[in-house]
This record gives C-alpha cells, sequence and structure tokens, in this order.
C-alpha cells in the first residue's frame, strides 16, 4: 500500500512540475496595462481625428521573447472622445462622445514589446459611427449625422471660422483645416452643428487690405486650433439666422525633432524613457453597420473578450 502512495505522490509532483499555466487573458493586469499604454502611443502618433479611448480588450495573443519580454498581438475595443489629436491629452482625460455627440466606434489591431516598458511596431484601426437608427430608438431627440461637404456644413463652418478671426486677439488670421464632425438637431429650425480644425496663417490682422483668400498656413511652427461651431436657420425664414456660435481650443506647436513630443499623451508607468521608434499604422472610416451588427471572430485567449468600460446606453447595438 505504501509503494502504492509513494509511486502516486511522484505522478503527482512530475505533473506539477511540468504543468503550465492558463494563456494570459484579457483580465490580468499586466495585459490590461499593456493595452492602455499601447493606446498612448497609437494616439500620440496619430495626426488627424479624434483621441480613442479604451472600451474593452478583446482578444490578445502571447509570445515570449528572450530577456524577459512578450511580444503581444493584442485587438482593443476603442471608442471616440470629444478631443483631437492635435490636443495631445491622454485619453484617460477625456470624455467618450455619448448618444447625443454622434458617437464612433471600432477596434484598433496592435503588435507591441512588452517589458518595463512598450514599444508599438505596428497598429491598424477601423471605425464607425453609431447607425443613426440605434441613436433615435435610444434618444428620438438626440442630432444625426451630417455629410461634411453638404453645402450647409461647408457654410457653418465658415461662419464660424469669420467669427473667430473677428473676435479673437491672436496677431494672425487663421484659416480652416478640416472639417470633422457634423450633425443637425431641430430647434425652433433646423441646428448645425460643426468641429473643425484651424492653422494660423502668415495675414497679420494688423496689415490692411488684407485679401483672406490669399492667406497662407504659417511656415514653420505655427498654432493650431480645435473649434466647434452652429447656427440656426428659421424653419419659415431660411435667411434669417440665429448668431452664429464658435468656440476654439489653441494648441501651440510641439517641434518635429524633439524626441519627447508625445511626452504630455503618453502615461508612462516607468522611471525609465520609452524606447523611441516610428510605428507603421493606419485608421480606416469605414460606413455605419447594419442592425444587428455582423458577428466577429470568437476571442481565442483565455478569458477573453475584458469587461466593457462604456455601453452608451445603446439598446439597438452592443458595443
Amino acid at each position: 500500500m505504501l509503494k502504492y502512495v509513494f509511486l502516486l505522490f511522484i505522478c503527482l509532483h512530475l505533473q506539477n512540475g511540468i504543468a503550465t499555466p492558463d494563456p494570459t487573458g484579457c483580465q490580468d493586469p499586466a495585459i490590461v496595462t499593456a493595452a492602455e499604454e499601447t493606446l498612448d502611443h497609437i494616439n500620440a502618433y496619430r495626426q488627424e481625428g479624434y483621441i480613442f479611448s479604451l472600451n474593452r480588450i478583446y482578444d490578445v495573443k502571447q509570445e515570449p521573447k528572450e530577456g524577459g519580454a512578450s511580444l503581444l498581438h493584442l485587438i482593443i475595443d476603442v471608442l471616440e472622445t470629444k478631443c483631437h489629436v492635435i490636443s495631445k491629452k491622454a485619453w484617460k482625460s477625456c470624455e467618450v462622445k455619448t448618444v447625443s455627440d454622434v458617437p464612433v466606434f471600432g477596434k484598433c489591431e496592435a503588435s507591441v514589446t512588452f517589458q518595463t516598458t512598450i514599444i508599438l511596431h505596428n497598429f491598424n484601426c477601423t471605425i464607425q459611427q453609431v447607425p443613426a437608427v440605434a441613436i433615435v430608438e435610444t434618444c428620438p431627440d438626440c442630432p444625426t449625422a451630417e455629410r461634411l461637404d453638404e453645402p450647409i456644413i461647408v457654410e457653418t463652418a465658415n461662419l464660424s471660422m469669420q467669427k473667430f478671426n473677428k473676435e479673437t486677439t491672436m496677431p494672425n488670421y487663421f484659416a480652416l483645416l478640416n472639417i470633422t464632425s457634423a450633425s443637425m438637431q431641430w430647434v425652433v429650425g433646423p441646428a448645425y452643428f460643426v468641429e473643425f480644425t484651424i492653422q494660423e496663417t502668415d495675414c497679420a490682422k494688423a496689415s490692411t487690405d488684407v485679401n483672406f483668400t490669399q492667406c497662407r498656413p504659417k511656415d514653420g511652427p505655427s498654432i493650431k486650433g480645435f473649434c466647434t461651431g452652429s447656427h440656426t436657420t428659421i424653419d419659415d425664414s431660411p435667411e434669417i439666422k440665429i448668431p452664429i456660435e464658435v468656440n476654439c481650443s489653441m494648441y501651440k506647436p510641439t517641434p518635429d525633432n524633439e524626441p519627447e513630443k508625445f511626452h504630455d499623451a503618453i502615461s508612462h508607468r516607468t522611471t525609465e524613457k520609452p524606447a523611441v521608434q516610428t510605428p507603421s499604422g493606419s485608421v480606416l472610416l469605414l460606413p455605419p453597420p447594419p442592425i444587428p451588427k455582423p458577428p466577429r471572430v470568437r476571442a481565442a485567449a483565455s478569458n477573453c473578450p475584458g469587461e466593457r468600460r462604456h455601453s452608451l446606453g445603446l439598446r439597438a447595438l452592443k458595443l
């Protein structure tokens, strides 16, 4: 009897010695930290669009490397925030767009080396606006998206730009760069809302007889801004417009050759300086998805997907 007990003990000991832990999953604190820092880097290297916020980690694949490092392949579900990337703000300090802001959702696939710091090698993100039908079902009176090239939207942006140039104390005029978002909501008539970026030009406001159409973006470092504007048209008198509203946040230039130019946007969790390299990456805007949304490929890692951080209260669309 003692012989069998001894053999059983040896078998259990050997089994424990060769047992390997379950693959690291989406709820592992180290993976969560890696995903958060990966999104810091993705946002920092982007030049257009809105800062992404982490909604959940959808899947992860981990490959051990020499020296204790790991190569992570992450799939991260993201939501757009109200902050434009030119602000270089940390995504945790930015408010996620709600149903009243024409929300945008998507995913980012990224490959990173993870040890004491994150090195982002490449990323590819795809984003989509929440379908209007899903917003109306939840909030019938919320604004709905408009095409950025609609004449009324372009007019709203230009009128807002003119008001800013007239009222600002900046020494130079500013020019419209890009219209980044547009929506419409019925108030006393159709109200149009735009968001757009602007850039300082070489035309001084102190000069006389300035032909604004000839103003060009200022050479070298120049101030840029992110603006919101709106105007409302009285339904039975389209030619009567309620006063234009405009509000802009201005951002000083950061030299392109400064190695730490993304310092304010990246939340370092170590005392070491992060490795500096230029990753390859892209952000693709797709049309709004159908309802119900097509099924996704099932997550392969254990404990994946992770928990959602935002739901937006949408009944017809789970993000």
